[in-house]
């Protein structure tokens, strides 16, 4: 067997998440750095399964290059910070492989929220109201069901993976 050379554009992602208003790398030991933004280029989104206590759990992830870095986003599949920035993003007609994405995060009464910007433009939602979740009774009980919306956001994400090249979703 032999081993091949490494690619010397190939670098290690690093990997970051979105809470209380803050751009966050865990590091090893359960230390963190916090950060005020990410900035770069759309590489990709992606959704994948992670398990916590047994039970799988997808989550999006959205590629971010800057320079000779990859940043990946993790954010809970029904994330409202995930509909927002893919929400705004769509918005952008121009935007492509090439197009510098800037996502910054605050928090606003216990929420995190974020502000989008492509080119330096600030982004508003393509659209204004999402699908309505749906109620259904269970056992007797009602839970709301956000299925419609999802799928809905679903193909959002897809309209913006196609637009930076990456096939659909």
């Amino acid at each position: 067997m032999a081993l091949g050379t490494i690619d010397q554009d190939t670098k290690r992602k690093i990997f970051l998440s979105i809470a209380h208003g803050k751009v966050v790398h865990y590091l090893s030991g359960g230390s963190y750095e916090d950060f005020k933004n990410v900035e770069g280029k759309l590489q990709d989104i992606t959704i994948k399964e992670r398990t916590f206590n047994g039970k799988k759990t997808p989550f999006w992830y959205l590629d971010i290059k800057d320079g000779g870095e990859i940043y990946s986003i993790s954010l809970p599949y029904i994330s409202g910070t995930f509909k927002s920035i893919i929400l705004s993003l769509a918005s952008y007609q121009s935007l492509n492989k090439e197009t510098t994405i800037l996502i910054e995060p605050y928090e606003r009464n216990n929420y995190t929220k974020v502000a989008v910007y492509a080119d330096g433009t600030k982004l508003d939602w393509i659209v204004k109201e999402l699908p309505p979740l749906q109620e259904v009774v269970i056992g007797g009980k009602s839970y709301s069901d956000d299925t419609e919306r999802m799928n809905f956001i679903r193909g959002i994400a897809s309209q913006v993976k196609e637009r930076i090249g990456k096939g659909r979703l």
